[in-house]
């Protein structure tokens, strides 16, 4: 290589060197100063907050200094003087105050038709609507999982928003995100002052799974028994319909007009899975059914009375036969074990809960309307059902 070439290199190398920047002692020497002035900054201001009087200690007059207020933005970037939140100090810290956000959001695209503003049940088209819509203010439900005098659960309102509420203007929300049914749900909570104190005191009916002979000839005409034994009849008439009742209608706890149910059509409105014809009649509801605990079904024994009235022509001996499968009066009953007593109690529940299903239709309406018509003739009805209890 000539001198000339030799040159070019050196310079190079040198260009190189000055754009790699300060060398590491340089470079030591620039940081051990930046740690320096730091320490300096946080002792100056540590020396003039403790010319200041802190929030808790007494201003020089006496009077107690005002507290920092909360910023507006929940993530600010800059912030004066920095303090510790406890958990729902700040509701911009707070997971129930977003959740209950979120909730007012969808009650306010969902519910505040029918339910109004402030949950009272008075929101514009309630005018419209046979069954007025639920006043949340009061705490009142009637679908529950507990018992009269109890709040329902949460579960309880999941599956009224879910499943909706059959016959009346409550519609089903099926699709509705999880999310927002939670949310929904504790805003709908909030309307009630006193949920947060009550919650504790409810007192849950337990369900359990359905018994697979709910179909059983047995099994129906037992339950027709307790139907009758227990006045089903006098408000539900003797074939479930109404016909013969001599209790025809109410007045709710909100003031409204009620009628008995007809269980030989339509949907239930508490759900039409056996567990939910269970739940119904053992939690009750309130204002309108009775609860039927353990000790009102055990009242279905053979010295029952039944009116004649309620009674179907010609079934007054198959109740007579039946009847010898019930314990002979209350002292038998009483003479049981608590075991015993427990589980017939049980069985009489279940046996009312045959019978009731075997009042529903074996048809239904949308599928024979639904039926392809030839030549413009529509097709025949199903012949109607016999009156229940009257044969097997």
């Amino acid at each position: 290589m000539n001198k000339s070439g030799v040159r070019a290199r050196q310079d190079k190398d040198a260009t190189t060197v000055r754009h790699r920047g300060p060398s590491w002692p340089a470079r030591t020497a620039l940081a051990a100063a930046g740690v320096l002035l730091a320490l300096g900054s946080f002792t100056a201001l540590e020396a003039q907050d403790a010319d200041r009087p802190a929030a808790s200690e007494p201003a020089d007059d006496g009077a107690p200094a005002p507290a920092v207020a909360a910023p507006t933005d929940p993530k600010p970037s800059e912030y004066r003087n920095w303090h510790t939140l406890t958990p729902g100090e700040f509701q911009g810290y707070n997971q129930r105050a977003t959740l209950l956000q979120r909730g007012r959001a969808v009650y306010h695209k969902y519910c505040v038709g029918c339910h109004g503003p402030t949950g009272k049940g008075d929101g514009p088209a309630a005018r419209r609507l046979l069954t007025k819509p639920r006043d949340f203010t009061s705490g009142i439900y009637k679908f529950r999982s507990t018992d009269s005098s109890s709040l329902p659960l949460e579960a309880d309102l999941h599956r009224t928003i879910t499943r909706g509420v059959a016959r009346v203007g409550m519609p089903a929300f099926p699709r509705m995100p999880e999310h927002d049914k939670v949310a929904v749900i504790e805003y709908i909570k909030a309307f009630y002052p006193d949920w947060e104190q009550e919650k504790g005191e409810r007192v849950i009916v337990p369900v359990p799974k359905a018994p697979n002979d709910l179909h059983e000839t047995e099994r129906v005409r037992r339950g027709r028994v307790v139907f009758l034994a227990m006045g089903c009849g006098l408000c539900h008439g003797r074939d479930g319909a109404g016909t013969g009742a001599t209790r025809t209608e109410y007045i709710d706890d909100w003031g409204f007009r009620q009628k008995a149910f007809d269980f030989t059509r339509g949907r239930l409105k508490g759900g039409d899975d056996p567990e939910d014809i269970y739940r119904t009649f053992r939690a009750g509801l309130r204002s309108i059914m009775p609860r039927y605990d353990a000790a009102t079904l055990l009242s279905a024994t053979q010295e029952n009375e039944i009116p004649s009235h309620l009674m179907i022509e010609g079934e007054s001996k198959i109740i007579a036969k039946t009847l010898e499968q019930f314990p002979r009066d209350s002292d038998a009953v009483s003479a049981l074990s608590e075991a015993e007593r427990a589980a017939l109690a049980d069985r009489h529940a279940w046996d009312l809960v045959s019978y009731l299903i075997s009042l529903r239709r074996t048809w239904t309406p949308p599928k024979w309307l639904h039926q392809k018509t030839r030549r413009g003739v529509a097709p025949k009805s199903p012949a109607p059902r016999s009156e229940p209890g009257a044969g097997s």
